[in-house]
């Protein structure tokens, strides 16, 4: 067995990765000089999120014995893909609130993210909602590893 395979195979490596991805861009937003984010963060935190969410759901796809989409990158697509069971337990840890979006929404507004940003300098104008992302990438994560030390857990 390849390294690649042992990683792609193991959902709790990916989900630990995924779970280091959000740990890096909670890094990078904290970056600031003068009060003003450091140039090229605003290009990396939604790719790097996004990416972090899409390994997520492709673990919790690979706990459920399923061959994930691994072609997509698209969030909803991957979180649709899931079983009824692991669904509804994410929408529990992030259910839909009057002002604020639930998991399903979070993902629907952003989930062609990864694919768009990777191309910014294309795009006119994009717009990512990094904060439901980044709510969205803690319920995913701490559903999965429920015993992960609280230190390395994702803050908000």
């Amino acid at each position: 067995m390849t390294q690649d395979s042992v990683w792609k195979n193991n959902p709790l490596l990916m989900m630990i990765r995924a779970n280091e991805l959000g740990r890096l861009v909670q890094h990078l937003d904290s970056e600031r000089r003068d009060g003003v984010r450091l140039e090229g963060t605003t290009i990396a935190v939604p790719v790097l999120l996004s990416l972090a969410v899409e390994i997520g759901l492709k673990a919790w796809h690979r706990r459920e014995g399923n061959e994930a989409p691994f072609k997509t990158h698209d969030l909803l697509e991957l979180f649709d893909g899931l079983g009824e069971d692991t669904r509804r337990r994410l929408e529990d840890k992030m259910p839909e609130w009057p002002a604020y979006p639930g998991i399903r929404t979070a993902l629907r507004q952003n989930k062609d993210v990864f694919k768009d940003w990777r191309y910014a300098h294309e795009h006119d104008a994009l717009f990512a909602e990094t904060g439901a992302l980044k709510a969205a990438l803690k319920a995913i994560v701490d559903e999965f590893i429920v015993e992960m030390p609280s230190e390395r857990r994702l803050k908000g």
